[in-house]
This record gives structure tokens, sequence and C-alpha cells, in this order.
């Protein structure tokens, strides 16, 4: 097979940083471009498993991370692989010349792409959350254009840098579950698919499966549940759910997470945008756990941008230590068939289709106004 030129795709850090990335990087390859994807140890292996065509896309793990709050010893080790990363990343472009550049976001994508200005290779940011992350914040005076997931996103911008909403590239199995109609038949349990993050997340586990476990068996009949659980959480949730009699099947990872979510009638997860866009584009209503430590509070803003436009709901802290609150808040949310299925319709009615063809057909207009 004959192959246009190199293209450099960068993302680390989380999931929702990567699947973007992979997913323009599997859509650049049936283009016949060779890619160098540039990613971090955390992200590494996800980036692997989820490459289609590994003789066009190489994959470099680079020693890299982002800079920690308050803790200078950290910081000096992250400042030296920075240095380190600055080097790899000069190899790279060297050898294989990309001639455009793209960064999803995480520490690891700044060396790389500082390179590629070096170079004057033309950049392309994407941006998954509200919030613009530091990364991309810092490298947006050096790109072209920064697209966007929401329609609006908050950071401080040069005035030369275009800003574009596209929407989230992901994965096309999760796309196709757009054209399905969305329906809860009667007489039949609620589906209910519960994640948190890459991982899975202890408050799902100690809060929410908790709660759900001590519906009085009116409701516990009419629910049926698949979580994703982590691995030192896994009897403690079984445990729950079989005493309270529940149908339910727990995963430390979900395979086939495309399945999981067509399957399901609501979603009780994070707000990351990765997540945020699945749902949106499922047209799946979401009870969403904003995770309070994230970096500028960008998880409770992509909620409250959820709840605006009437595709989800939020529990807060405080609803999370009252379990009392939280059983009430879950059943008003669960069992009020209306509420589903207008959450449903706005949330496709808000979603964004074919963002990856369009991010790289974005690149593909740079190529050719440099030639």
């Amino acid at each position: 097979m004959k192959y246009f030129k190199t293209i450099l795709v960068s993302a680390g850090g989380t999931a929702g940083h990567a699947i973007p990335a992979i997913e323009l990087s599997n859509e650049l390859a049936t283009r016949n471009y060779k890619i160098i994807f540039i990613t971090d140890i955390r992200m590494f292996g996800l980036v692997k498993k989820n490459i289609k065509d590994n003789n066009c896309i190489r994959v470099l793990c680079f020693k890299g991370r982002g800079l920690y709050k308050k803790n200078i010893f950290k910081n000096i080790k992250s400042i030296l692989l920075l240095i380190y990363s600055i080097f790899q990343s000069f190899i790279t472009v060297i050898i294989n010349r990309p001639i455009l550049c793209y960064g999803f976001g995480g520490g690891i994508t700044v060396p790389p792409i500082l390179i590629c200005k070096l170079f004057n290779i033309p950049i392309i940011l994407h941006e998954g959350n509200i919030v613009v992350g530091r990364a991309n914040m810092f490298l947006s005076r050096y790109a072209k254009v920064l697209t966007t997931f929401f329609p609006k996103v908050e950071g401080i911008f040069s005035k030369n840098l275009q800003i574009k909403f596209i929407g989230m590239p992901i994965r096309k199995s999760i796309e196709n579950i757009y054209k399905s109609n969305y329906q809860i038949q009667d007489n039949k349990p609620i589906n209910i698919l519960i994640t948190g993050g890459s991982l899975g997340a202890e408050v799902m586990a100690t809060k929410i499966a908790k709660a759900l476990s001590r519906f009085s068996k009116e409701f516990t009949n009419k629910i049926s549940i698949i979580q994703q659980v982590r691995k030192e959480n896994m009897e403690y949730v079984k445990g729950l759910y079989e005493n309270s009699s529940i149908n339910y099947k727990l995963e430390v990872y979900i395979e086939d997470f495309s399945k999981s979510l067509n399957w399901c009638h609501l979603i009780i997860c994070r707000s990351g945008a990765g997540t945020i866009a699945e749902n949106l584009i499922s047209g799946r209503p979401s009870i969403m756990v904003p995770l309070a430590s994230s970096s500028d509070n960008h998880q409770m803003k992509n909620a409250l941008y959820i709840k605006g436009i009437g595709a989800g709901w939020i529990i807060n802290k405080n609803d999370l230590n009252d379990n009392k609150i939280l059983q009430n808040k879950l059943k008003s949310y669960i069992f009020d068939k209306s509420k589903l299925y207008k959450a449903s319709k706005l949330a496709k009615e808000n979603a964004l289709i074919n963002s990856t063809t369009v991010l790289a057909d974005l690149g593909k207009n740079f190529i050719k106004g440099n030639n």
C-alpha cells in the first residue's frame, strides 16, 4: 500500500484524552497517512489495544507527565522528564518529518508539539472539557486552531487562534447507537449502567451501590444493573446486590462498552468529556457524580452543562453523605419514565455526530494550505 506523508498525534493522562486521539488516528490511517502516536505510560496499553492498523500507526511511549500542585519534589522529576521528552520529540520529528500535528491534552503533548512548532508544522488542538486543560491552554498560543467538544469553553486565548466547535471523536460502535430508538418496555426492568472512569470509582461502590441495594423490594425488582467495579470492591458490591435480590452483573473492565451502553436506559457515571460525549450521542440519560478533585473543577462544570440542556442530573457531595436523600434522588430519576424519555431526546438533540471525519478533514485542509 502506498502511504501519504506522516501525521503526529499526541494524547496522554486520561482515557478522555486518548480515546478521541485513537479514533482520529484510525480514521487518518484509512486515508493512507502514516501516524506517529505519542502517549505516556498511563495510556500506552489503552492506545495499543485500540489501534486498528499497526502497519501505519506507530505508538511511542514517552517518559513525561504534568506538574503537581504544592509538590516540589515531584515537580523536579516532572521537569527532568520534560527535558528528556523534548529530546525524544526532537529526534522523532527529525526522523519522521510530520506534515501536521494534533494534540488532545495531557502533559505528554507539550514536548512534541513544541518541537513541531519549532519546525513550523501546523498544529491542531482538541479540547474535550469546558475548562481548557493546562497543556492545551499553554499550547494554544502555538496552534492554528483549537477544536472543542462544548459550544463554549473557558480560557484566555490569542486573538489569532481559531476556535471551532466540532464535537468529540468517539468510537464508531457508539456513534451507531445514535440511529437506534430509545425504548423502555412496559413490565420490564429499567437497565442501569454504572461506571466510574477507566478503572471504576470507589464512590460508585460505597455510596451508589449501597443506596440502590437499600431500595425496598418494590423497587429492586424493577431494576437491572451492569456495574464497573474495582477488584478491591468486588466482593462488597456483590454482597450488597445479592442481599437485595437485584439482577446484576459486575465487571472490572467492560470489554464491549458499546453493547452495555446500548443495553441500558440510564447511566450513572462521572462527568469527564469522553463519557458525556458517548452519553449524548447514544441518547442515554445520565446521573452524574462529578469527580471533586478534577483540575479546575472541570467535571462539575461539564455536568452543569448537561444538566442545563436537560440531558442528565447531578449527585453532589452532600447527596452522597446522606443515604436517605441519595435514595430519594435516585428513585426520582430512575423510575420516572417521562423524565428518561425527555432526557434521551434532549441528549441526541445536543449531540454532534461524525466529529472524527470533521477533525480529519480540517487537517486535510491545513495540509493543502501548506502545499
